[in-house]
């Protein structure tokens, strides 16, 4: 009862907010993950792997991420949940989740030093079809036909754009390993978002304050790995070498992209939020021609553009996958007539 009043509040201020603002919101949001997979190759310069360490980028996003949750936190409730944040069994409950989520950010970041960013962009919308296979294997929660045919043929565009891609060159980057990280972040990052749904159902404190929790976590965990990768393992150097463009990939990437998301879906349902993801796909295969050494190639661009459309008219099979009611048998419900019942109220006394 309180998941479904919540769903409601959600719809009642998704249909306060006016057309031009969700408009607005969709196109901001879109953009911004378009940019975030831009800047992760972007930022590595005119060197083949990138100077700077993966999980520096990561902690320092993170890091950033606990102090605006611990923010949001004090502006929304005080002191009271400010001191909420700190609460070890609350960090506790959700640091088994941080974690994951920093894993798929270690595959992201190190799966673009194998394949570029446009072929990554296009790879990671196998979470549809691992999604829809995790349901069916955890929940029991099948696909109707038609839903199948449309995952299919977004797996056939994903591996028509990455051989096509490969065997006409365009600046396009491939590599198994690349190809096999791209798909553990999609993995990681399916089976995460549902044990971070489920956990956040359960608990009962203010967002910002299980955000924070989450973020902690989540930089630790990057920092634990900092150490070890860079530190002991590695040359000593746990940064790596930082430029203008590392700053720009933490704020306008990773951190940008954290605080869309959770507007985005304040604006907006689910729905579009998948849609702008589809759509990001075209807007990073241009960003990989204007700005990073690409060149056009319809065949690859038609392969990408068969993923958008084959991830699109799946996103919208879903929403429209609800059982409809009857058309005849709503003709045919007295209730759905009540000046007709009003009508024949005196003939019922009559009688």
């Amino acid at each position: 009862q309180q998941q479904q009043q919540q769903q409601q509040q959600q719809g009642s201020v998704n249909a306060m907010v006016d057309p031009a603002t969700q408009a607005a919101a969709f196109f901001a949001v879109t953009i911004q993950r378009a940019c975030h997979n831009s800047f992760i190759e972007w930022a590595k310069g005119d060197s083949a792997t990138a100077l700077y360490t993966v999980s520096s980028v990561i902690f320092a996003a993170q890091t950033v991420c606990v102090i605006i949750g611990w923010l949001l936190a004090f502006s929304s409730g005080g002191t009271t949940d400010l001191k909420k944040c700190f609460n070890a069994g609350l960090i506790c409950k959700f640091w088994h989740i941080g974690m994951i989520y920093a894993l798929g950010d270690i595959f992201e970041m190190e799966s673009v030093n194998y394949v570029d960013s446009s072929t990554y962009t296009v790879l990671s919308q196998s979470k549809l079809i691992i999604t829809a296979l995790l349901l069916w294997v955890m929940d029991g929660v099948a696909q109707n036909t038609m839903q199948w045919f449309i995952l299919f043929t977004t797996s056939s565009g994903m591996l028509e754009y990455v051989l096509v891609g490969k065997a006409k060159g365009g600046g396009m980057t491939f590599s198994p390993i690349g190809v096999a990280l791209a798909l553990m972040k999609v993995l990681i990052s399916c089976y995460v978002a549902v044990v971070n749904q489920k956990a956040l159902k359960k608990d009962r404190n203010p967002f910002p304050v299980q955000f924070s929790a989450l973020k902690v976590s989540w930089a630790l965990t990057s920092f634990v790995y900092m150490i070890v990768k860079d530190g002991i393992l590695g040359n000593g150097d746990m940064f790596g070498e930082w430029t203008y463009r590392t700053v720009v990939l933490v704020f306008g990437g990773f951190i940008l992209k954290t605080l869309f998301n959770q507007y985005l879906l304040k604006v907006l349902d689910a729905i579009w939020k998948n849609i702008s993801e589809a759509v990001g796909v075209l807007l990073v295969y241009f960003a990989k021609i204007a700005f990073l050494g690409g060149h056009f190639n319809p065949m690859v661009f038609n392969a990408a553009f068969t993923v958008i459309l084959a991830c699109i008219s799946y996103i919208l099979s879903k929403s429209s996958s609800k059982p409809k009611k009857n058309a005849v048998g709503e003709e045919l419900n007295p209730s759905a007539y009540p000046e007709l019942a009003h009508s024949t109220l005196p003939l019922r006394h009559r009688r």
